[in-house]
């Protein structure tokens, strides 16, 4: 037995570890609220020559009488003011202080610009790199026009693969005449178009005029070789028409002269809501109708390249793979299971261009793949398509266990070249698990205990009952809880069907929404048949039917059948191969012939009982 501590010792114990305590809060103090950190930040990352924008300098932290020192700046840009704006949050009783400096500057010759580190007291921002272009002059030198288009993209001469995204970056261009109007961008055929991130809007200047400017970032990606004919951009609005002076002039009221006076008075989008309303002038000016449109862009798509010898894919300006279980690796034991979560990440991909890995199972080992989850970042000028993946591993021996590396081939855009990426391979330790875990394949000493039952100790088995006897509670509680969350989300998510259902949506919205979603499926079915992979390729059938019945989606391939015109007999050809026994015979170049123009419905379809349940396999689909 240890012997306890007498009273004297502990008090020598506890005046010890003061000091400690002290310099830990100490530490904790200067590394709170109060410790600074700068930030610096630009609204675009590419400008005209001529333009002004704003470089933003953050700092946490109370506000001090410190700042920050412009004086590097001035070697290449005009630093034409400065403004600066304070934030205070308290979030569960904590206080937060933020300040901004908002700084106007103008570039003061063109090229690729350094902003310096800018030190704020004690500390510097970092270095941020600046593209200044050459003012285009034909738009504005034409006509001087109200109204302007500019489209760009940002391929610089490089080749352009199919299904590769092509960035392309929309500007309006506007001066205080226009009141009110809509831009539309581009809908090239056989090309889906997906737009980025939130518009900006600032001021430039063009040949000497001011404009401001809405700027919108989008990627196009083509779906077939061959010549890619990008259609302009268009706008329609109207602009204040020129008035004749009158002899007398009537006297704006007090609501016309705070409007004059708002920050808002020159966004005609502002007007055209506010306008519009309780305070709307009926003798205003009506307006010009007016119709712009901007320039067409004609591409050479590529194939994809005879040397990418990879079943899938994908063209990309970087692929990354990252495993959890390298921040955390796994303790194995026999017949306990263990998750892993593989995520891979594109640049210049959307998620569901990713696909999943077909991953086979180790020696002595089971494992379950869930459904994987896609979803699309962007940091407003590319597209982050990110796909995870996590599968669940059960080790049925004793011993080591060794998974193989995984592989995943690209294409890599930037340097036109096949390129591979690879996550190393694991050799794991697996330890004994609990008593009955690894029934399934016995190690030998369980065998022998099997085989000598009377040689086991009582205590020991006492033990075993009474750990028994602890689980099962605890399995209860558990099986309750994941009860209860599967009804919560089974709530939510009847809630959401009720919501999308309840909201209107504009007649182009939802056609644009249907037409990305068919052509999406339908790529993915290519794909599924030229790999002969029946389970994508039902997949893909099942979203294809999605896309064309929104509100009532065929559930299964049979559902699916009785809706369309053509395409029955590979229908259930692709059915009896999902359940059969071994389908690795079947060929996806008749479904493909079949459903390459998508589902040809039925005139009057004979709508199929849904009755809501699983398939019977429903880990093939």
């Amino acid at each position: 037995m240890t012997p306890r501590p007498n009273t004297s010792t502990r008090k020598l114990r506890r005046r010890a570890l003061w000091p400690a305590s002290l310099l830990a809060l100490c530490l904790l103090l200067v590394a709170g609220p109060g410790a600074a950190a700068v930030r610096a930040s630009l609204d675009r990352s590419t400008v005209y020559e001529g333009d002004v924008f704003t470089l933003t300098i953050e700092r946490d932290g109370r506000s001090s009488h410190r700042q920050p020192d412009l004086t590097p700046l001035e070697k290449d840009f005009e630093v034409l003011g400065t403004s600066t704006s304070s934030q205070v949050s308290i979030i569960n009783g904590r206080r937060s202080d933020k300040t901004r400096w908002h700084i106007q500057l103008q570039p003061r010759h063109t090229g690729e610009l350094r902003i310096p580190p800018i030190r704020v007291g004690g500390e510097d921002t970092a270095a941020i790199t600046l593209k200044v272009r050459e003012a285009t002059q034909q738009p504005v030198a034409q006509a001087g026009q109200h109204v302007f288009i500019e489209t760009e993209t940002g391929i610089d001469g490089k080749p352009v693969y199919v299904q590769q995204q092509i960035p392309y970056t929309l500007r309006l261009y506007y001066d205080d005449r226009l009141q009110e109007g809509e831009l539309s961008p581009p809908e090239p055929d056989n090309a889906v178009v997906e737009r980025l991130g939130e518009e900006k809007r600032y001021d430039t200047m063009r040949n000497g005029r001011q404009y401001h400017v809405i700027e919108r970032n989008y990627v196009i990606s083509a779906e077939k070789s061959g010549t890619l004919h990008i259609p302009p951009a268009s706008f329609r609005g109207r602009i204040a028409a020129p008035r004749q002076q009158r002899a007398t002039r009537r006297p704006r009221s007090p609501m016309e002269e705070f409007l004059a006076n708002s920050p808002f008075a020159n966004d005609p989008f502002f007007r055209d809501r506010l306008g519009s309303g309780l305070f709307a002038d009926p003798f205003a000016n009506p307006g010009q109708p007016i119709r712009v449109r901007g320039r067409a862009i004609d591409m050479t798509i590529k194939p994809r390249p005879a040397t990418a010898t990879s079943h899938d894919w994908l063209p990309a300006e970087a692929v990354t793979l990252s495993d959890s279980w390298t921040e955390n690796p796994p303790r194995l034991k026999v017949g306990e299971p263990v998750s892993r979560t593989i995520t891979i990440q594109a640049k210049g991909l959307s998620g569901s261009q990713i696909p999943e890995l077909d991953l086979a199972a180790p020696a002595n080992t089971r494992v379950y793949p869930e459904a994987s989850e896609q979803e699309n970042r962007t940091d407003g000028q590319t597209i982050y398509g990110v796909r995870s993946q996590t599968l669940t591993y059960i080790p049925g021996a004793q011993g080591t266990l060794e998974i193989p590396p995984i592989t995943l081939d690209w294409w890599d855009t930037r340097h036109d070249r096949p390129a591979t990426t690879t996550l190393p391979a694991w050799q794991l330790n697996v330890l004994p698990g609990a008593p009955g875990a690894a029934a399934a394949t016995p190690s030998p000493q369980a065998a022998t205990a099997d085989q000598e039952p009377d040689a086991r100790q009582p205590d020991t088995a006492a033990g075993e009952d009474w750990q028994a006897d602890r689980r099962w509670p605890l399995a209860a509680v558990g099986g309750a809880l994941l009860a209860l969350m599967l009804l919560a989300a089974a709530r939510v998510r009847r809630a959401r069907r009720r919501q999308a259902a309840a909201e209107p949506a504009t007649p182009s919205t939802t056609k644009r929404q249907d037409q990305a979603s068919r052509k999406s499926a339908l790529r993915a079915l290519e794909q599924a048949c030229a790999g002969n992979d029946r389970q994508a390729a039902a997949q893909a059938l099942l979203r294809l039917g999605e896309a064309e019945w929104p509100n009532d989606p065929p559930r299964s391939l049979g559902a699916l059948a009785a809706r369309i015109e053509t395409g029955q007999t590979q229908l259930r050809d692709l059915d009896r191969s999902l359940y059969a026994a071994d389908g690795r015979d079947w060929q996806g170049a008749a479904l493909w012939d079949a459903f390459r123009h998508g589902l040809r419905k039925k005139e009057a379809a004979v709508q199929i009982h849904d009755d809501g349940l699983s398939p019977l396999y429903p880990n093939r689909l």
